[in-house]
């Protein structure tokens, strides 16, 4: 059983892995038209950010369209379109870290033991934290918790939530506009 369970987990991984190389190669030769999506209103923001979300290799530059629309359109849908593309994007990643379950069983060490602690102390607030907030570790701790079978759907709505967050924060900004946002935060211009 533990083969057969063993064997799903590596096809699933390779899968995920997959899907994030040809969603690599169609940002590449569909660049143009990935471009003019912004002209799709949220469908537009939504597509942008699940690519944005999904790609490890490629960065997209999603938060220019996010704070460009959400001068544009209402912000609130322009967040809500984000947040929620960047968290389906963000579930291949997830995928792929959980297909590779199999290589924690080989680490047999403290760091393990105590990061996996962590994670089921902490995780939660982890995940939320890591998705609201612009930072090179998120890639790495989705793959983690990917790995550690962190739950899928828990995963999903605290990484919905924070990703939220973020695509609101950038659309209001957008909408206020950047002299207000300095004035708004004493800068002053």
């Amino acid at each position: 059983m533990k083969k057969v369970f063993a064997k799903k987990n590596f096809y699933l991984s390779g899968l995920a892995l997959v899907i994030t190389l040809l969603l690599c190669v169609a940002v590449v030769y569909y660049w143009d038209y990935i471009n003019q999506l912004q002209g799709y209103g949220y469908l537009g923001v939504f597509i942008i950010s699940l690519f944005a979300g999904s790609i490890m290799v490629l960065p997209i530059p999603y938060v220019v369209v996010v704070f460009t629309l959400g001068g544009v359109l209402n912000p609130a849908l322009v967040g809500a379109a984000s947040g929620l593309g960047a968290s389906v994007g963000a579930m291949t990643i997830y995928l792929t870290g959980y297909g590779g379950h199999s290589l924690l069983h080989n680490v047999n060490n403290g760091l393990y033991s105590r990061f996996m602690n962590w994670v089921q102390r902490r995780g939660s607030v982890a995940v939320f934290i890591m998705s609201a907030v612009f930072n090179p570790l998120f890639i790495p701790m989705t793959i983690a918790m990917g790995m550690l079978r962190f739950r899928l759907w828990k995963f999903f709505l605290l990484c919905w939530a924070g990703n939220t967050v973020k695509s609101l924060a950038i659309a209001y900004a957008g909408y206020l506009g950047l002299r207000s946002l300095l004035r708004l935060l004493g800068v002053g211009v």
